[in-house]
């Protein structure tokens, strides 16, 4: 097994503003696995509120496969699955194994999952959403046409509890296709949170995604009894043991392969939220190609997709998976232009 590791910086089309600032990059470290013909591709992606870095994952990486004797994939996952540090440089070698795992034994990935016949033609795919960040009416005209040149039906409209009320009349008077919110912690109290729900229902949003503190359970629970929105846990919900705790507090979660580490958990993840009736969105954190590839894969078994990362920026190394008609839509993962090695 050959490891290789690629640093990268992927390129946002316009800024990209939420609750917790404004960016307009995202650093990467791509790792690629090459056994015999085959090669695995994965992605770690590092916004600066992950504790990570394209260092720390490098080393982590570099030092992983040193003490590894196999070539065997296997033997890569059960030295790997224990792991519970360095999550994004886990999630970037995890799906890279399960990518090359794939293609060698001729099956796709959600074959293997038991996700079942994984095909455009086979197996239902969820709607995508389209992220539009905090933005001037200016701007978020340019988003709304750029998601809808892409065939984007679900746009997903970023809040900061400033101007929210400004935000989504901006919106409808844009557009009449269907919304969901996301606060990224944004509102302060239940109260307010109650009185923007009402709101936003009249408006025709559909979802509400971690409209109050992460930490802020109780309230949470309190402002699940009231909502007439389901709400989905995002910051609350990094990993497969926070789950049993979510769900008096929110309806659904949003499973991400950066924070959990990888699509093996994401899969348990899955599974758990299921047996706790909670509803499920398979989310991306401006992944490239690679990761919301890889993210797609699971998405059938998913009530909604916001894998648009490759949408969002302006240089993607790779192309995998679309929207098409609104829905995921998932192809190949081929790699589209060099990168230097490391």
């Amino acid at each position: 097994m050959k490891l290789s590791l690629y640093q990268y910086q992927l390129q946002f089309k316009f800024p990209f503003r939420i609750a917790h600032g404004v960016r307009s990059h995202t650093d990467v470290v791509y790792v690629k696995l090459e056994h015999e013909n085959f090669i695995g591709w994965g992605e770690a992606t590092l916004p600066p509120y992950l504790p990570e870095t394209q260092k720390s994952v490098s080393e982590f990486l570099l030092e992983f496969s040193k003490n590894i004797s196999s070539n065997a994939v296997e033997d890569w996952f059960e030295k790997l699955n224990p792991v519970q540090t360095n999550l994004s440089a886990k999630a970037a070698l995890d799906m890279a194994l399960w990518n090359l795992k794939a293609q060698i034994e001729n099956k796709t990935i959600g074959e293997l999952l038991v996700v079942g016949d994984n095909t455009n033609n086979g197996f239902y795919f969820p709607m995508g959403t389209y992220t539009i960040g905090v933005s001037s009416f200016d701007e978020m005209k340019l988003k709304i046409e750029e998601g809808n040149k892409y065939g984007f039906e679900i746009f997903k409209i970023k809040l900061d509890g400033e101007k929210d009320e400004e935000q989504i009349r901006n919106f409808k008077k844009l557009s009449d296709k269907k919304f969901a919110v996301d606060v990224n912690q944004g509102w302060k109290t239940v109260e307010e949170a109650i009185g923007k729900i009402v709101w936003l229902k009249e408006e025709g949003c559909f979802l509400v995604e971690q409209p109050l503190d992460k930490n802020a359970l109780d309230e949470m629970k309190l402002l699940k009894q009231k909502s007439v929105l389901p709400l989905y846990a995002d910051e609350s919900c990094q990993r497969l043991s926070d789950i049993e705790n979510l769900k008096d507090s929110f309806d659904g979660i949003n499973i991400k392969l950066m924070k959990c580490g990888g699509i093996t958990e994401a899969n348990q993840m899955i599974l758990k939220a299921r047996e706790l009736k909670m509803k499920i969105l398979i989310g991306c954190m401006s992944e490239s190609s690679v990761g919301c590839t890889a993210a797609a894969h699971l998405t059938p078994l998913a009530d909604y997709a916001d894998l648009d990362g490759s949408y969002l920026i302006s240089n993607d190394p790779f192309s995998g998976m679309k929207i098409k008609e609104g829905r995921i839509q998932l192809n190949q993962l081929v790699q589209s232009h060099a990168m230097t090695l490391l």
